[in-house]
């Protein structure tokens, strides 16, 4: 067993089937399913079970993907940081932001208290979804992320929460959503919806579906989109209505939240890393975000 073999083995489980995954690698499938099946031989054991739609994890599977991921998180981490040093670098620390960082400026306050206290640190930073922030961080190409992500959604993540935003409805201003503003979720009861896909942020994805059942109504979809940025555009359009975070409302005369009584979803806002890889870099990114305190949408 070797980390190349690992690295293919995640990614078809990733991406559901040899085929997508020898796509996304790339590598001539063929190549790929052999390399799986020498993997499946060095350890004696079925790791996938081959269907019409792609693969399914045995058993024996789930448990090497699990530890697969910190195998090779670690391997790359090790790899990183072996190379940081060589180039005389005393540490390096790599972080994803979440994409609506503009409208949380404590953020950016954040990351530059943390570049000024420790200049010496390699700060590497990628604006990321909250879905993608969390692969990156537990396949190891990512020390830490900013993101949206409830305590216990992923349990391979240590975090620290950093903030809390409220979610709302959020409507263009003029002309109002179907002629008056919503004072529960069932006034949007055939009104055209656009909503993040769920890898964008799983968590809030499933909250807001949630909600959205107990109110009795279906959401008449009528765009996804993979960012809230996007989405908030559209809505500026009057395409319809869409439900996030009721600071992207802000500065923005064309649009309104409605946080409404039968919507109380919160999303915290976490500083999020590895379970059980909190590196010298990462404990003084959380020294620092202690000294911040919580962060708001004061946009001021």
């Amino acid at each position: 067993m070797d980390i190349r073999k690992l690295k293919y083995f995640l990614s078809v489980v990733d991406e559901g089937s040899i085929t997508s995954a020898a796509k996304k690698i790339p590598i001539a499938q063929p190549a790929l399913t052999r390399q799986i099946r020498l993997l499946e031989e060095g350890l004696g054991t079925r790791l996938l079970d081959r269907n019409h739609k792609g693969v399914v994890l045995t058993a024996a599977g789930a448990f090497l993907y699990d530890n697969a991921l910190r195998l090779v998180a670690d391997f790359d981490n090790v790899a990183k940081k072996t190379k940081a040093i060589s180039n005389g670098e005393a540490g390096s620390l790599s972080i994803g932001i979440t994409t609506i960082h503009p409208y949380i400026p404590g953020i950016s306050g954040l990351i530059s208290r943390f570049r000024t206290q420790y200049p010496d640190i390699k700060l590497s930073l990628e604006s990321m979804l909250s879905g993608p922030q969390t692969s990156a961080i537990l396949q190891g190409s990512m020390d830490a992320g900013i993101l949206f992500i409830e305590p216990g959604d992923e349990p391979l993540l240590d975090t620290l929460p950093i903030g809390t935003f409220r979610m709302a409805v959020i409507t263009r201003r003029q002309p109002g959503l179907q002629g008056k503003a919503p004072g529960s979720l069932r006034d949007l009861d055939g009104a055209p919806f656009i909503r993040f896909k769920r890898n964008s942020t799983p968590g809030s994805f499933d909250r807001i579906d949630r909600h959205l059942r107990e109110a009795g109504i279906r959401p008449n979809i009528v765009q996804e989109c993979h960012d809230d940025i996007t989405i908030r555009g559209l809505v500026a359009t009057g395409m319809g209505y869409a439900i996030m975070p009721s600071i992207l409302a802000a500065g923005d005369d064309n649009l309104i939240a409605h946080e409404l009584d039968d919507l109380p979803i919160y999303s915290p806002l976490m500083l999020a890393w590895r379970r059980g890889c909190k590196s010298a870099e990462i404990e003084s990114l959380c020294a620092v975000a202690g000294e911040v305190g919580q962060l708001t949408s004061n946009m001021t």
